[in-house]
């Protein structure tokens, strides 16, 4: 998550145990691809951070593939796109959730990522745009059928925000329709949450 997952948070997340998987800030594919350096830094991690996840955002399926393979080359375990960041200077670029949109695109998106490297790919998003669209059990197939190996699901929309509650009915029918490994996040405050 964008100002919170950054190195210093994921070492000590790995040095308290229990977290088999960390993953970066979400990693602008434009700044990647366009080699920026403040871009870079927030796909630095180290060794003591495996297995690590490069989170990379972006709306241009042949960027999105480069940038992919930049991250495959920087020795990532998983490249995982965000396809939940709900905020405005994101989503007026065709990325984050706003990828949710046009769920063609977004699984091209992701099928030109999984041809273009070997590592996995893996994908967040939300339940849906809004109320209207809540459309993450057909987008989840559209991804899983273009190679995505695992997806997270947020079970609010990005009309809510943080706001509500999320919704775990339908982040457990996307688990029970997908063959891939299913994520779901939201609400976990108390550690029986998360167990269960």
């Amino acid at each position: 998550m964008a100002g919170m997952t950054d190195t210093a948070f994921r070492r000590l997340v790995k040095r308290h145990g229990g977290c088999g998987l960390v993953v970066t800030e979400m990693v602008s594919a434009e700044g990647l691809v366009r080699g920026i350096d403040r871009t870079l830094e927030y796909a630095e991690y180290t060794e003591e951070e495996r297995p690590i996840s490069i989170q990379i955002f972006g709306g241009d399926p042949e960027k999105m593939a480069a940038a992919a393979q930049m991250v495959e080359g920087m020795g990532a375990d998983i490249v995982d796109v965000n396809m939940g960041c709900p905020v405005p200077k994101i989503a007026k670029h065709n990325a984050g959730c706003s990828l949710m949109r046009e769920p063609r695109h977004a699984a091209t998106v992701i099928g030109g990522m999984v041809k273009a490297v070997s590592i996995p790919v893996t994908v967040k998003m939300r339940a849906g745009w809004d109320d209207s669209n809540r459309n993450a059990p057909a987008l989840a197939r559209m991804i899983e059928d273009a190679g995505a190996a695992a997806i997270a699901v947020h079970g609010r929309t990005a009309a809510q925000s943080y706001s509500g509650f999320a919704d775990w009915d339908l982040v457990a029918r996307i688990a029970d329709d997908l063959t891939i490994p299913v994520f779901g996040s939201g609400d976990c405050l108390e550690p029986a949450q998360v167990i269960a």
